[in-house]
Order: C-alpha cells, then sequence, then structure tokens
C-alpha cells in the first residue's frame, strides 16, 4: 500500500523505519528498503519519540542477545563440569579406543580462574587493587608489634637472671 502525501504515517512503519535505521545507518538506504523519505527520516530522527523507540528497540535486543547468550554459557559449563567430573578425552593407541584421564591441576585452575575473571567483568566488578599505602602502614604496625614483643622477651629474661653471689 502506497503512502498518500499529507497521511500520516502508522506506528508501524515507524518502528519499521527506526530498526531499519539502527541496521543502515543511513536515511538513504532507509528510505530505500521502507518507502520512507529520507527528509522525514532525518525530520524525524529529532523527535522525541524516535530516541524513545530507539531506547526500545536496543533493550529488546539486548534481552534477547542476554538469552541466547546464557544458554550458550550454561552449554559451556555443562561441559566443563562434565570434563572437571570425567575428565578430557585421550585416544589410548594400545587400546585403539577413547579413555578419559584426570584433568591436569594446571588446566583446572587455569580454567577457574578465567571464570572467575569473566564473572567479575560482568559483575563489573574490579579485581581488588591492593593500597600500597595500607600495606606499608600495616607492616610498619607490625614491626612495632614484633619489636615490643622482642623487648619483653629479653626484659623478662634480665628479670628471671638471678644476680650470681659466687663472682668475685
Amino acid at each position: 500500500m502506497a503512502h498518500k502525501e499529507g497521511e500520516w504515517w502508522s506506528d508501524a512503519k515507524r518502528a519499521e523505519v527506526v530498526a531499519s535505521y539502527l541496521i543502515l545507518a543511513k536515511a538513504p538506504l532507509v528510505e530505500a528498503v521502507t518507502g520512507v523519505p529520507a527528509g522525514t527520516i532525518r525530520q524525524w530522527k529529532t523527535q522525541p519519540w524516535w530516541k524513545e523507540l530507539v531506547e526500545q528497540i536496543q533493550t529488546e535486543d539486548s534481552q534477547e542477545l542476554d538469552t541466547k547468550l546464557s544458554t550458550r554459557i550454561n552449554k559451556v559449563l555443562e561441559v566443563v563440569q562434565d570434563r572437571l567430573d570425567k575428565g578430557d578425552f585421550f585416544y589410548d593407541s594400545y587400546a585403539k579406543e577413547f579413555i578419559r584421564k584426570p584433568v591436569s591441576l594446571k588446566d583446572t585452575w587455569k580454567t577457574g580462574k578465567e571464570m572467575i575473571d569473566v564473572r567479575q567483568m560482568i559483575r563489573k566488578e574490579k579485581p581488588e587493587q591492593v593500597n600500597q599505602e595500607a600495606v606499608a602502614d600495616i607492616l610498619k604496625n607490625l614491626a612495632k608489634e614484633f619489636a615490643s614483643m622482642a623487648k619483653k622477651k629479653v626484659a623478662e629474661k634480665v628479670e628471671n637472671l638471678t644476680p650470681n653471689t659466687d663472682i668475685k
């Protein structure tokens, strides 16, 4: 159905234009695909409803992507758990069959570390940064405590010494 001059564009057509513009990023290309004139598209981009529709489409796309990624991540985690529980596949050339050997400690450690790093990245957590000044203060306090404990020990030993009256 062709659009007649002076008529309003439908909400569905506006949504199609916004979605097409998000993919193609150029009004003339969107005009070729949707039939809405490039001038109208440029004018629509200045309207508040355009931004709202862009955010809505991006949110929906983001949610769809999150769902797909979650499915794939779960499959990866299942494979990792299987390997950790049952071991890696290994071809035994003598028996001429695949067997499972336990996963090495190195591989297990690396996998665990990478999973923790990814989880922190997803949660936007920053790895704990050690404040050098705080560490220096703690070390100074420990040194003072050890020094005072050592002085107490020396003082106790000196007090426990009985004077030797046999010395002339």
